[in-house]
């Protein structure tokens, strides 16, 4: 994908969760504890396309970070729909 591509990325993917860096789309979502960071790592593990995708969540100590690809040149408009996605399961959690 091109420079614009991630710049589409970031201008497509809702809610202003989204950042890019050279290791590709990712997110940080703040939790009160490791067990909620776990149990909104499941909700989103259970968004359909996300698995086999090459996501890594990473459960942190008051946060889940979520990287969608491991380069910023990955990106692809799918990459589009599960960050939405990622965000709207974040949201609701």
């Amino acid at each position: 994908m091109s420079d614009q591509g991630w710049r589409d990325f970031l201008s497509s993917a809702s809610g202003g969760d989204w950042v890019v860096l050279h290791g590709g789309a990712t997110a940080v979502f703040r939790v009160g504890s490791w067990r909620e960071a776990i149990r909104l790592a499941d909700a989103i593990s259970q968004i359909p396309g996300l698995e086999g995708s090459g996501a890594l969540m990473t459960v942190a100590d008051g946060a889940l970070t979520v990287r969608l690809t491991r380069d910023l040149w990955q990106l692809e408009p799918r990459h589009v729909d599960l960050a939405r996605a990622v965000s709207g399961a974040a949201r609701a959690h």
